[in-house]
């Protein structure tokens, strides 16, 4: 009789595992259960279908349930598990229960909702799903101007595609400057003054304190001052959703994701528990910089987490390591990029950072349409990298990933310093700003 693999969550690690076992293995019975009714999507395309530069959310759906039945892959949508029972080895829904000889929790993570006065008025949303997706596009039929309370990536993303229908935009953000998670400040008040050339307005240390409104929302309350609103945005970050884990008595971390060994197994009572695994946005991982547990909210490391869970499923023996999370966000025209940790982060955790900073262009001087390019680089007191930002309206993302590698390979700044790069005028000036950035921290320049 085949094995069963049993996979709760249909997102980008849930689906990987299932695809990639599947085509080395004809025979194992798949059964994948999501309570979304959409799946295999990719949420990150949802505010450019808002803004208009996807023609529509259909764009977005990569697969539909008969690809993966004509695959052999069972999806049940629309359902809820209500219980994981590891010593059982079974799983409970729909007052059903389901046996497995392989499972994987790929439960994702679920928005933070902080306790604002408020929060669960009409015309306050939260962006997790297509479904969250087709309501707030209904509720910008009517709307004229929104407000985001966080101004991470996503936050702002969605503000620039309220921008672009029209709508009077604003953004409150309780730090002192924009996507603080991945920038320090001096890179992201380059962002700040991009936005606000675009009449977006942005107010930085800035808390909300109440959502007013009898039924619906209409004004919002921040640092003592009232704003007229008609809808909310809420982008305040995720956390992991591990409430089935919690409750089979699995291994929760200090970050609050689930606790894997090097193989994505779970532990349970101090100890791996051979077939069940974990990927994706619920799984603790650790951080290649400070060496401390953190969540990576990125689909990214989700899919490459899915990966090493079917190999080790198919006997491959795979090992997912720590990580350095390059990250991209395109806001308008604009492009930014990181890799590693920010110097607030990194001060956190105890590391002095140096700092090397750069404004190139993309292009040679000479050549047409070159964009102007903004680079930092942080290395720690042995000259390593340890984190690198990258803001123009092109070119980034080639940077990043390149700069994850050498962070990956603990390259030094001096090594950055004198590295050969590519050069031709349509495409890039011949000392490359990463160059430019690291001379400056060895004092080179």
């Amino acid at each position: 009789m085949p094995k069963h693999l049993l996979i709760i969550g249909a997102g980008a690690a849930g689906l990987p595992v299932a695809s990639h076992v599947r085509r080395k293995d004809k025979d194992i019975e798949i059964t994948v259960i999501t309570d979304r009714e959409y799946f295999a999507y990719s949420p990150c395309g949802i505010p450019f279908v808002l803004s208009g530069n996807i023609p529509s959310f259909d764009s977005l759906i990569l697969r539909n349930e008969n690809y993966y039945k004509e695959m052999g892959i069972n999806v049940i949508t629309k359902t809820k598990v209500k219980k994981i029972e590891i010593d059982d080895n079974s799983v409970s829904y729909d007052n059903k229960k389901i046996k497995y000889d392989i499972l994987v929790i790929a439960t994702g993570a679920k928005p933070i909702a902080p306790p604002i006065p408020g929060i669960n008025l009409k015309g306050v949303y939260f962006l997790n799903s297509l479904e969250d997706a087709f309501n707030i596009r209904d509720a910008l039929s009517s709307a004229k101007n929104p407000t985001i309370i966080g101004a991470g990536a996503i936050g702002l993303e969605m503000a620039h595609a309220f921008l672009k229908k029209g709508l009077k935009v604003r953004v409150i953000e309780m730090k002192d400057h924009v996507l603080p998670n991945i920038l320090d400040k001096d890179m992201g008040d380059i962002v700040y003054e991009y936005l606000s050339s675009l009449n977006m307005e942005i107010h930085t240390s800035t808390t909300a304190s109440a959502i007013i409104g009898k039924e619906k929302v209409t004004h919002l309350k921040a640092n003592g001052n009232e704003y007229e609103t008609d809808l909310v945005l809420v982008s305040v970050g995720v956390k992991p959703n591990v409430d089935l884990a919690i409750d089979a008595g699995i291994e929760i971390g200090s970050t609050g994701g689930i606790v894997t060994d090097a193989s994505l197994r779970v532990k349970r009572k101090g100890k791996s528990v051979n077939n069940v695994y974990a990927c994706g946005n619920c799984v603790e991982v650790t951080d290649i910089i400070t060496h401390k547990s953190t969540i990576s909210a990125l689909g990214s490391t989700a899919i490459r987490q899915g990966i090493v869970v079917a190999d080790n499923i198919m006997g491959k023996n795979s090992v997912f390591g720590s990580i350095s999370s390059p990250s991209i966000a395109v806001v308008g025209e604009l492009e930014i990029g990181s890799v590693g940790v920010t110097k607030e982060k990194a001060i956190e955790y105890g590391i002095v950072p140096l700092e090397g900073k750069a404004k190139g262009l993309t292009r040679a001087r000479y050549y047409p349409r070159g964009e102007d390019i903004y680079v930092k680089i942080l290395s720690d007191s042995d000259y390593r990298v340890i984190g690198t930002q990258v803001i123009s309206k092109e070119g980034v993302k080639g940077r990043i990933d390149a700069m994850s590698l050498l962070i990956g390979r603990k390259t030094t700044v001096h090594q950055v310093a004198i590295s050969e790069t590519s050069y031709a005028p349509p495409i890039s000036s011949v000392l490359d700003p990463l160059i430019m950035a690291a001379r400056k921290i060895i004092g080179a320049d």
